[in-house]
C-alpha cells in the first residue's frame, strides 16, 4: 500500500515556484557552511541535513496520504464515478488527435 500511495504521490507532486527558490536558497546555504567548517563537522551537518531529509519525506508521504483520504471520502460520500485510467485515456485521445491534425496541415 504504501508504494502505491508514494507512486501517486510522485504522479500528482508540482513543485511551486517557491520550493523551487527555496531549494537554491538552501543549496547556496549549504555550499556555504561546506567551505567553512572543518571535516569533522560536515560530517556532523551532512549526517543532520540526511535526517531531517528523511523526515521531511515521511511527513509529505503522511499528508499526501491524509489528502488521499480526505478525497476519497468525498468520493465515497457523493459517490460519483470517476477512474484515473479513463481521464488519462481521453487525454491521450485528445492529444494523439491534436497530433494528428498538426501532421495533416
Amino acid at each position: 500500500m504504501r508504494d502505491y500511495m508514494t507512486a501517486h504521490q510522485r504522479r500528482f507532486h508540482i513543485a511551486s515556484e517557491q520550493s523551487v527558490m527555496l531549494k537554491r536558497e538552501a543549496e547556496a546555504a549549504y555550499d556555504t557552511l561546506h567551505d567553512t567548517l572543518s571535516r569533522e563537522q560536515q560530517k556532523l551537518l551532512l549526517r543532520f541535513l540526511d535526517a531531517e531529509e528523511r523526515l521531511r519525506d515521511e511527513e509529505k508521504l503522511d499528508s499526501f496520504f491524509s489528502g488521499f483520504r480526505l478525497a476519497d471520502g468525498i468520493h465515497r460520500e457523493l459517490g460519483a464515478p470517476y477512474s484515473y485510467e479513463d481521464e488519462d485515456e481521453a487525454r491521450a485521445r485528445v492529444q494523439s488527435g491534436a497530433n494528428e491534425k498538426d501532421s495533416s496541415q
